[in-house]
């Protein structure tokens, strides 16, 4: 990862004692300063160190709201006064090259930092709001990078995906909605491949971790570099692999697709509800079905549970009641089943839960389904070939890993059911 010019925070070794961050609330007088750089760096640190992927620091009327969000689910961690807004967020805006003196539109920065003697990315979003700047910074952790085989694919799934990637040409999405894991399966999967004898090129908006190898570029609307634009410029530097932000209308699709159908392997995003509606959603955007069909090789849907607490997980038996909801869903799960939750203890923060994992449906574009994909068929048509294809759906490997003890019932039920 490149050295970023700003000046690093530096927090102590792991594992030392340290003065834990005081809420800013009990100060009587403003933050200025010094003392403000140095409330912001122990907040970033106590961040970094309970595992947050974002923190927000939110303006009420009487005052400012800090929350982590931490496993995708957001906690509340300080309630600083209404009066010491103004340094906070005008140091966050100092560190991330932001205009300090404009309140009244959005800004977007970005941040590195060194804690624990790593490097850290910060993304950073000003949203202006009735009563105050709102400040939302996504934690780019590169150190919770992972490989494939550590993201919570089954040893089915798993080697489906393995065959998706050796593939020498076509495109493989990853899909589901935001803060579901899309990225980190991308990432995952270019790393599993080999730079050495690949040119591997990405076009991304932001770029979120630094990949050793990989020819990484980032979009810039404004300046008229656009998807479209990069795709066509990357195709005159000899790739093989291709990564992309994510496909987000017909143009950029297609563009995918055409540069998949010249011999190149394109691994990308997209916003979809499982695996079968992937596949629909590209021809409702406007795709040509016989595009779809020839240059889709496979989609991997997916959603973020949290772990059970391994410090205090406990069995109990499943009841009658859920037994009898899981199989309204399709799901048998006998009464009696020995079942896991964590009761909560100080290594969780009293949650329950430590860590998340992935559960996954992955969908390898087979000849019926690419016969039927050129009908334009309707979601429940892909989705019945699936099944006799053996794919499981997002909410069988999630109740298998509730079986396993990795997970509960009631994330696995948040994770999958639409809202």
């Amino acid at each position: 990862m490149k050295q970023k010019k700003q000046s690093p925070v530096v927090g102590k070794p792991a594992g030392k004692s340290e003065k834990p961050l005081r809420n800013a609330g009990t100060v009587k007088e403003p933050v200025a300063g010094p003392l403000a750089e140095n409330w912001v760096n122990q907040l970033i640190i106590r961040a970094i160190r309970e595992r947050a992927s974002d923190i927000h620091i939110e303006p009420t009327r009487k005052g400012l709201v800090v929350r982590f969000r931490i496993d995708g689910v957001l906690h509340t961690v300080v309630t600083p006064q209404k009066a010491l807004e103004t340094a906070i967020v005008t140091r966050i805006k100092t560190m991330s090259r932001m205009n300090i003196a404009e309140k009244r539109v959005p800004q977007d920065g970005r941040y590195g930092a060194i804690i624990d003697s790593r490097e850290v990315d910060f993304r950073v979003s000003i949203f202006p709001t009735t009563y105050g700047e709102s400040v939302v910074m996504r934690v780019l952790d590169r150190a919770r990078l992972m490989p494939l085989n550590r993201l919570g694919f089954s040893t089915t799934a798993l080697k489906r995906v393995h065959d998706m990637i050796a593939e020498p040409n076509g495109v493989v999405l990853v899909t589901g909605p935001n803060s579901s894991g899309k990225s980190s399966t991308l990432y995952a999967i270019l790393n599993r491949l080999s730079r050495e004898k690949l040119n591997i090129v990405t076009i991304e908006d932001p770029v979120e971790f630094d990949l050793d190898g990989v020819r990484q570029s980032q979009v810039d609307p404004r300046a008229g570099y656009t998807y479209p634009l990069g795709l066509a410029t990357v195709l005159r530097q000899d790739p093989d692999v291709i990564g992309l932000g994510g496909l987000r209308d017909a143009e950029i699709a297609e563009a995918a697709i055409g540069a998949a159908l010249t011999g190149r392997r394109v691994f990308s995003t997209m916003h979809a509800d499982d695996a079968s509606e992937t596949v629909t959603r590209l021809v409702e955007m406007g795709v040509e079905p016989f595009l779809v069909a020839k240059g889709l090789k496979g989609v991997i849907a997916q959603r973020l549970v949290r772990v059970n607490c391994p410090a205090c997980k406990t069995s109990y038996p499943a009841d009658v009641k859920t037994s009898h909801m899981l199989g309204n869903l399709g799901v048998y799960l006998k009464p009696g089943h020995k079942l896991f939750k964590g009761r909560g203890c100080a290594k969780c923060n009293n949650t329950g839960y430590q860590g998340q994992i992935g559960i996954f449906e992955v969908l390898p574009i087979t000849n019926e389904i690419r016969d039927l994909v050129a009908t334009r068929p309707p979601w429940s048509a892909v989705n019945k070939l699936a099944r006799q294809a053996g794919v499981e759906k997002l909410l069988d490997d999630g109740i298998e890993k509730v079986k396993s003890g990795v997970t509960t019932v009631e994330e696995v039920l948040r994770a999958t059911r639409k809202s």
